[in-house]
């Protein structure tokens, strides 16, 4: 997968919102996400909202993806959170208690104006 497939990024004022636009997260593009995560943490964008809408599956790679934009954005004293949670991945979230970790929104724009 290309990066340009599987990603697309725009900027909110101080936030950047980089949009999955892949059903899946998993082990075929999780280091592609993680890069781009921090990537955009060394470019000093630290304040991240990952948008989840599109992604209806997660493994546990998708899962390190969520912890790893976590770790690199508090590291760089940043933001990271994650919106548009849907059905088996808001499950998933929710089992592993990763809503208690990273904020969760319904929506990009609700994100936004957090």
């Amino acid at each position: 997968m290309t990066t340009q497939s599987t990603l697309s990024t725009r900027q909110e004022g101080e936030k950047t919102v980089l949009t999955i636009e892949t059903n899946n997260v998993d082990f075929r593009n999780a280091e592609l996400l993680k890069t781009e995560i921090k990537d955009l943490v060394n470019a000093g964008k630290t304040e991240i909202i990952l948008d989840l809408s599109k992604v209806t599956f997660m493994d546990s790679a998708g899962l390190s993806v969520l912890l790893n934009g976590k770790r690199v954005t508090d590291e760089a004293n940043g933001r990271f959170s994650i919106c548009g949670l849907q059905g088996y991945v808001n499950n998933l979230v929710t089992l592993t208690n990763l809503n208690k970790t990273i904020p969760v929104f319904e929506s990009d724009m609700e994100a936004i104006q957090s």
